[in-house]
Order: C-alpha cells, then structure tokens, then sequence
C-alpha cells in the first residue's frame, strides 16, 4: 500500500515537473519571438552615409515608422545648441552610439559618474520632404531641451538650474529634405539619464496609431488587474471562516499591484510632476509584486521548509524597502551606488525567479500545484527574459517581459481562485444538503418520539381514571346512604373531595394538552380558506345558541399552506372558546382570514371585556390563566402558540380593555 502511494507520488511529481518545464520553455519561446516581432531594436535600420541616417519618406508615408536607435552623437558635459554646430564643434569630442548601449552617462565620465550633462545629436535626410511627419520622444530622462532644425521644439523641466520632469513627447518635423534634432539632457536623480528609448519617426497617424495600441494593451492590462483586485477582495472578506484566505488578501494585492504598476504609461504621457516618486513607486510595485507572488507560492504549495520561506519573504520584503527608498532618497546623493543598485536588482530577479518555480515544485503537496506550477513557470520566465534583454528590448506597441509573466500569473491565480470559490460553493451546497436530510431525518425521530409519548401519556391517563373514579363513587355513596360521621371524620372527607376535584381538574388539563400536541408527520397542502368555510359553517349554530353573533370575513381567492389542518382548527377552536367565555349575549366574534406581505393572517375578534394591558405579555405563557377559580388550566392560548410555531408562523394580541380583543394567527403561505 505504502509502495503504491509513493509510486503515485512520483508519478504526479513527474507530471508536474513535465508540465512546469513545457511551460516555461514554451514562454520563453513566446517571448523570443515578441522580442524578435516588437523590438525597436530589431527593426529595419537606415543606412548612415557620413554620420546622416538616409530615410526612404516613401517608405515612412505608407505607414512604416522609422525607430531611430543609430547614428545618435554624443557630446558628454556639455549643453550645445544649434548654433554651436558645426564650427565650435570639435568633431572628435563626440561619441557615435547606438541607443540602448548607454543607460546613464557613467560610460562617458572619466569618474563613472552616471549623472551629469550631455547633448544627443542626429541628422536625418532624405531625397524628398519629409512634411507631415513627427517624432515620438518616449521619457527623456530627466529635463531636457529638444531644437529642431534650429528652433526650440519642446522643454521638459529645467537643466539649469536642475529640475526633473519626465514624460513622452510627440513633435512636429518640418517639411525639408535635411533634418537636425538636438536634444540637451540633464540628470541628477534618476538611475537612467539622457535617452535611454528609441524614438520614432513616422507620419502623425502611424504614430497615434502605435500610441493607442500601446495605451490599449496597458489599459486591458491595468483593468483586468484591477477587476481580478476587486473580485478577490469580495471573495477574500465573503471567507472569513474558510480555508485559503490568505490566497485571496495577497492575489488582491498583486493584482491592485500590477494595475498601478500598468498605469505608468498614462502618467508619462500625463506628464504629471515628481518623477522621483513615481519611478520610486513604479520600482516598489514591481518588488511588492514578487512578494505578493512569494506568499502565494508558499501558502499554495504548503511548503514544509518553513525557515527558507521565511526567508525568502524576508529579503523580498527588504528588496521592496530598498527599491522604494534608494531611488527616492540615496540614489541622488550616492549617484556612484547607481551601477550596483542595478546589478543588485537583476540578480535578485534571476534568483528568485529559480527559487519560486523549485518551490511551486519541490513544495507542491496541495491540490492547486497545476495552476501554481503552471503560473509561476510563465512568471519565471518572463523575469529571465527580462533580465537577459535588458536595454536590448524596446516594446514598439505592447509590454516588457515581466509584463506578460506577472499577466498570465494573474490569470492562472485568478483561475485558480475562481475554482477554489466553486469548489467552496459545491461543498456548501452539500453540506447543506446533507444538513436537510439530517433535519429531516432528527424530526421524523422527534415525532415519532413524541407521537410515542403521546400514546403512553393516554394510556396511563386512562388508566388512572379508574382509581380516581372508584373514588369518586365511594364518596358518591357515603353521601346518597347518609352515612353518619363526626365532625373531624366529615373534614376530612370534604378535603378528599376537594383534592379528588382538583385531581380531575389536573388530569382534563393534561388530556386537553396531550390531545393539542402537534403531528408534525401529518403536514399536507390545504386551502387555509376553505378549512376555515367549513368549520364555520359546522359550528356556527353552536356558538350563537350562547348568544353572541358568530360572523366570518374571507378573501375572494384560494389560501394555499403546508401544515396540519386539525391543529389549525384546533386552535380556532381556542380562540372561540375563549372569546365566547368573554363575550356577553348581545355581543359579537368575528373569524376572519386575510392575505399579506407572504402570510396569512388568521384572527377571531370579540366585543368583550377586553384584556388588561398589564396582562397582554403574559396571555400566551404556559398555566397563565385569569379563571383559576373557574378551573382554568392556562393551556389553551399556550397550545395557540406552540401550534403557530410548529407552522413556522407566530401570534399576537391586541386588545382595548372594556371593548373587546383581537388574536391574530401569522402563518406562512405557499407563494
């Protein structure tokens, strides 16, 4: 037995590992071939012909954009305008590059320093004019001051003195066959400096068309994650007493997370103020989104390496601190930390990207593992890529790598959450099902009890009739012979005869409540309307010959209920019975039924004396009775009561003393 279990064991290990590798090979592919597809690197170059990138116009027209990565001077530590070119210029104090190669400027600074001042130059031509067509600036970092053909085209922030602003630039090109950008960078705050993404040249509605497609793919991105944030947190606080909550908190944090974090593109185009902070919270969403993934490996795939986890969330939590805080606070004062804060951030991603997948695999002793092994294979995959890419891996129209990765995580824990809350459901509706027939099954115990006791009740209530009735008769026949006795003996034979009077009484009290007993088994359909018809109709005659008037109201349509008929009349019967013991000869009681708000409204109302107000709360107690020197036993408006319960319904009394009163039945219909 053992054997075969560990045999399962390793088969469904192997099924898993099989899957998870299909999985992050079949990403990576995935990715290669977008990198390959939506690469502004890999697009088609233009020939440079003595340092002047050659645009074929006609090719730009048709709707080619022309993404400018060649051909770019740089003159580092100098702010250059066009009137500096060519004469002030001395040609070898600048450096050709390709964009991307240059993150920052430590690579032209004898001191590695990467902030500081350069000017980016380019010069276009091409053999016709280029009317009509613009350049997309994307995230110029950090101020910048953008010439064209000489003229000042576009000033974001101030270089000096220093102030960052960052956000993308779309800029008209003048109609000429030669074409001269310029563009002074300024940074002092940021990780990036100068231009660190391709721009692109094109005509104005190839541009807008990429535009909209980017911002589309980020707003479907930002949204979906919003809406999954949302739907986990309903289900995260609908699941307070349920097993896996916490999947739900920290899925509704990622996908909250990656929203904001897909929201960056709308910002830049916004332009909106305090760079650092934005660049400080878009590093921190992407470090909390590898914590949020963390947790939910670990709590998904049951880990028993508690000290590892333990650890590994630890030092994803100090790398959200630091993401947050170094480039908002250090970065600007300690810009030579710069180069190490971004060999520190890459290897932290290609580490945990390995550690996650080994755990949704090495730990995977729950029922979800598929979903979890199948997520973090992508997610994995795609902070690899991202890593392995890096500034060689511009998106043209859609996103970066860890982009798709964190997507399809989302996805497969949304999935997964969706099946966690049907299972949830189907066991409820099991347990609820299971529950009914146990409610059943206990009630048809308890009638059958009771039905029992009230067979054994009967039969010892008749049998003790015969001790009280022989002596009943023994007291009958000392009176009918005049039997003469003394004082003392007659005392006490008037106390027999009194306690023998309050014995029967006790005994009638008993019967009446053993006879009133609920048969639960005995439940049906009827029609509430015509049981109350016939009952009037046998007894009114009856009730009248005591004098008062004996009148019924009824609603025009059938009155469909589930219980027993022979306790609903048996608690009509209660209330007449009362009223007519209340009501004077010339006075009246009304049965009447009604329909309202899902009920049935039952009530017999009298002209009597009415019911003090004192007593209004008490009138339905067990043994309460105002007639104890008439022989009330204080069980007919209890067993009214009980038999309104036992229906699933209630009662209620209204009364004005000296006027009469009124006790309505609430008992529920069959809608």
């Amino acid at each position: 037995m053992k054997h075969t279990k560990h045999t399962k064991k390793k088969l469904q290990a192997g099924k898993k590992l099989l899957l998870c590798s299909f999985l992050f090979l079949l990403a990576l592919t995935a990715l290669h071939l977008l990198y390959i597809t939506d690469n502004k690197y890999n697009k088609d170059s233009c020939d440079i012909q003595d340092g002047v990138l050659l645009i074929d116009t006609q090719a730009v027209g048709s709707g080619s954009p022309v993404y400018l990565t060649e051909g770019w001077e740089v003159y580092p530590d100098r702010l250059l305008s066009p009137e500096d070119f060519p004469s002030s210029v001395d040609e070898k104090s600048h450096i050709t590059i390709r964009i991307g190669d240059y993150p920052n400027f430590a690579g032209f600074h004898e001191g590695h320093s990467p902030h500081g001042l350069a000017t980016y130059r380019i010069r276009l031509a091409s053999r016709q004019d280029t009317g009509g067509l613009v350049i997309y600036l994307p995230e110029v970092f950090s101020a910048c001051r953008v010439f064209i053909n000489g003229r000042e085209a576009a000033v974001q922030g101030s270089l000096q003195p220093y102030s960052p602003l960052v956000r993308d630039l779309t800029l008209s090109v003048p109609d000429a066959p030669e074409i001269e950008i310029i563009i002074q960078t300024a940074n002092y705050s940021h990780y990036y400096s100068g231009i660190t993404y391709p721009p692109v040249l094109g005509t104005a509605q190839t541009i807008h068309l990429q535009s909209a497609v980017r911002m589309g793919f980020y707003g479907l991105l930002c949204f979906f994650s919003l809406s999954a944030a949302l739907l986990s947190a309903a289900v995260w606080l609908g699941s307070r007493k349920q097993s896996g909550r916490k999947v739900y908190y920290w899925l509704g944090i990622l996908a909250l997370t990656f929203s904001l974090h897909c929201a960056y593109p709308f910002f830049h185009t916004a332009g909106l103020p305090f760079p650092r902070i934005l660049y400080g919270l878009e590093d921190g969403s992407s470090m909390l989104i590898i914590l949020c993934t963390a947790k939910i490996v670990f709590v998904l795939s049951k880990t028993r390496k508690k000290k590892a986890a333990a650890f590994i969330e630890l030092t994803a939590l100090a790398m959200l601190l630091v993401s947050v805080l170094l480039p908002l606070f250090l970065l600007s004062s300690f810009p030579y930390f710069i180069p190490w804060y971004g060999q520190l951030i890459s290897w932290y991603k290609l580490g945990i990207a390995f550690l996650l997948l080994i755990f949704s695999l090495w730990g995977s002793r729950g029922e979800y593992t598929v979903w979890l092994a199948a997520g973090t294979a992508v997610y994995s995959a795609g902070l690899l890529s991202s890593v392995l890419t890096l500034n060689r891996w511009e998106p043209a129209c859609a996103g970066w790598p860890d982009e798709y990765g964190t997507f399809f995580l989302i996805l497969c824990f949304s999935g997964l959450m969706l099946r966690m809350h049907f299972q949830m459901a189907a066991q409820n509706r099991q347990l609820t099902e299971h529950l009914q027939d146990m409610v059943e099954e206990r009630t048809n115990e308890v009638t059958l009890l009771l039905s029992e006791r009230q067979k054994i009740l009967s039969e010892f209530l008749h049998d003790l009739k015969s001790p009280i009735a022989c002596i009943s008769a023994y007291l009958q026949l000392v009176k009918e012979n005049d039997i003469h006795v003394d004082k003392k003996t007659q005392e006490k034979i008037d106390m027999i005869e009194k306690k023998y009077e309050e014995l029967s009484v006790q005994i009638r009290s008993i019967q009446d409540f053993n006879a009133g007993l609920p048969h639960a088994a005995r439940r049906e359909q009827f029609d509430l309307r015509k049981l109350i018809q016939n009952y009037y109709s046998r007894n009114r005659q009856d009730v009248e010959v005591f004098g008062p008037q004996f009148l019924l109201s009824l609603p025009s349509s059938p009155c469909r209920m589930l219980g027993n008929p022979d306790s609903i009349i048996r608690a009509v019967e209660n209330l007449i019975f009362n009223s007519m013991d209340f009501t004077p000869a010339d006075g009246t009681i009304t049965l009447s039924l009604s329909a309202e708000d899902g009920s049935y409204l039952l009530s017999v109302s009298d002209t009597g004396c009415g019911i003090p107000e004192n007593l209004l709360p008490h009138i339905f107690d067990r043994s309460f009775t105002t007639r104890k020197e008439d022989g009330g036993n204080g069980l007919g408006l209890f067993l009214v009561k009980t038999i309104a319960q036992e229906h699933r319904g209630s009662v209620r009394a209204e009364s004005l003393p000296g006027k009469g009163c009124r006790i309505t039945l609430l008992l529920p219909a069959i809608l």
